[in-house]
């Protein structure tokens, strides 16, 4: 059997090395870049915004501007807005340098909750129900029955928040501890939130303010304080204080 074989003209061959090589080279460095955004991806800081109000009109586009104010910082960051912000949606956090919750909340039985945007329905999380982990909740500019979530949920779901900082933007979020302290107990470094009721244009500015302070490299503590603000009834408090 006679095997047929290619003859490459010399001229091609002098050109055949050079051009192997510059492939080969081509491929290294393809690979290295790729490597080398790897390790930044994986060493780049992470942040949520949970923003079940995305859909009400404010003066301030918050989550808009937090994004480009994060993503400026070298934050990469997740959003989870309007209707997708759901009991189970709230199980998923996880592994966050930073956690903004702007949403609804308020205390009853004697505890913090923070609504969701998912309508309540009996026959859904019954076991949370029984369990005091989710609640009823409604807002007076909402006509809705909504599910909230509390301190028992959040010590059952959210326990890997290791070393993130929490804000919380909505009413009252801690003017009673048992919220925060179930953060802080999750792993998170700290809570930001308010001691008492809150309008939410007013919640967008400072909330704002104090991330661009913090991002900016204030002490935290000192950046809550400047953020504050004159709110009526209300001031911006770290926890644990």
């Amino acid at each position: 059997m006679v095997q047929d074989t290619i003859n490459v003209p010399n001229k091609w061959k002098r050109h055949l090395k050079p051009l192997i090589l510059v492939t080969v080279a081509l491929l290294l460095l393809g690979l290295s870049v790729w490597r080398t955004q790897q390790r930044l991806t994986a060493a780049s800081p992470r942040a949520v915004i949970i923003d079940p109000l995305h859909n009400i009109t404010t003066d301030l586009n918050f989550t808009g501007k937090a994004c480009d104010l994060l993503v400026s910082n070298g934050y990469r960051v997740d959003t989870v807005i309007s209707d997708d912000v759901t009991v189970e949606a709230l199980r998923q956090i996880s592994g966050y340098d930073l956690v903004v919750l702007r949403v609804h909340s308020g205390v009853f039985d004697k505890g913090v909750w923070f609504f969701t945007c998912e309508e309540f329905d009996g026959s859904k999380y019954v076991l949370e129900q029984l369990s005091g982990e989710v609640h009823i909740a409604t807002c007076p500019s909402d006509p809705r029955i909504l599910f909230a979530v509390g301190s028992r949920f959040v010590a059952h779901y959210l326990g890997e928040l290791d070393g993130s900082l929490v804000v919380l933007m909505g009413c009252d979020g801690l003017s009673e501890s048992d919220l925060g302290k179930a953060f802080v107990n999750g792993g998170a470094v700290g809570v930001v939130g308010w001691d008492g009721p809150v309008t939410l244009d007013a919640s967008d500015v400072a909330v704002l303010g104090f991330l661009e302070l913090y991002l900016s490299g204030v002490d935290v503590v000192d950046a809550v304080g400047v953020a504050s603000g004159d709110v009526f009834n209300a001031s911006l408090v770290f926890y644990p204080g």
